[in-house]
């Protein structure tokens, strides 16, 4: 058994509105089904020695947006008429899964995984019994490199000092290179046992935003100390910021002041699933976070 890293370049209608002097906005909808249309697959297979096997590229014709976005025009640099010599999702699908094979299938964080399922859902073709197993390399590597933050591709590659000619970045097979050989330099085959994902419908993938107009079940949100684990005073409630829930309180017990933030993400199937970080912080911090509470009303 090896592995197929996966990267995939997407449309969709993210900051649109800034070109709505060029197309009619009336017409431009976001597919919420399918908010990320996949148009380009790149995927390098590698043995269970690492040594890369083959490689895979893919354009893929869109049919769910009629308008391509400039931005993702100039960022992945395809033009429109490679991706109308593209083939359907369908049968790139079907080459994809054939060039996978038996082999663990790994990508740059779970954006790529997730719209490999929801593309699949939107075009009726959503038996992905063939991933047998995933790793989010990504995250395994911001755990290796000790990273408190989920690394970049860009910031793990200038890291181990890999050779990156920023240019090629977001093509899709480029990328797939890049994180074939960040994964060589932190591949360790006892530590990544941990990370293989069986069930891949079963892991918190997709990150709740705003607009989701989700209710935080705040029973199953434990708001402590971090460094005593006493209960503490919350002073401001959780609100959603940006892209997570954020509170502030202070311990009573350590005279600290807390920053709560609360990540949110579904499954595949649906569940949410909470994750808490509790942070310490100073004075002036707590007064930032306190204004921009106050903002958020």
């Amino acid at each position: 058994m090896g592995y197929v890293i996966l990267d995939l370049e997407f449309n969709n209608m993210m900051d649109i509105e800034k070109y709505f002097n060029r197309f009619d906005s009336n017409n431009i909808k976001v597919c919420k089904e399918c908010p990320n249309e996949i148009i380009e697959i790149g995927a390098v297979k590698l043995d269970k020695y690492l040594k890369e096997l083959d490689s895979l590229r893919i354009y893929v014709k869109p049919c769910i947006y009629d308008v391509y976005n400039p931005k993702i025009k100039e960022i992945t640099g395809i033009s429109e008429k490679e991706l109308a010599h593209g083939i359907t999702f369908k049968e790139a699908l079907n080459i994809l899964k054939d060039f996978v094979g038996d082999n663990t299938l790994c990508s740059w964080a779970k954006d790529d995984i997730t719209e490999i399922v929801r593309n699949a859902k939107y075009h009726r073709c959503d038996n992905i019994d063939w991933i047998k197993g995933y790793i989010d390399i990504q995250e395994y590597c911001t755990k290796v490199m000790g990273e408190k933050k989920a690394m970049s591709l860009k910031r793990a590659i200038e890291k181990l000092n890999i050779r990156m000619d920023e240019g090629n970045l977001h093509d899709a097979l480029n990328d797939a290179e890049y994180t074939k050989e960040v994964f060589r330099r932190i591949y360790n085959y006892r530590a990544l046992k941990n990370y293989i994902v069986e069930d891949i419908l079963d892991m918190p993938a997709i990150v709740v935003k705003e607009d989701d107009n989700i209710d935080i079940d705040t029973n199953s949100i434990e708001i402590k100390c971090p460094k005593c684990n006493s209960d503490v005073v919350v002073e401001y409630p959780l609100k959603f910021f940006n892209w997570r829930f954020i509170a502030l309180s202070h311990c009573d017990k350590c005279k600290n002041k807390i920053l709560h933030e609360v990540i949110i993400k579904k499954t595949l199937k649906g569940k949410m699933v909470y994750k808490v970080n509790k942070t310490i912080i100073n004075e002036i911090e707590y007064m930032n976070y306190a204004d921009k509470i106050k903002q958020i009303g």
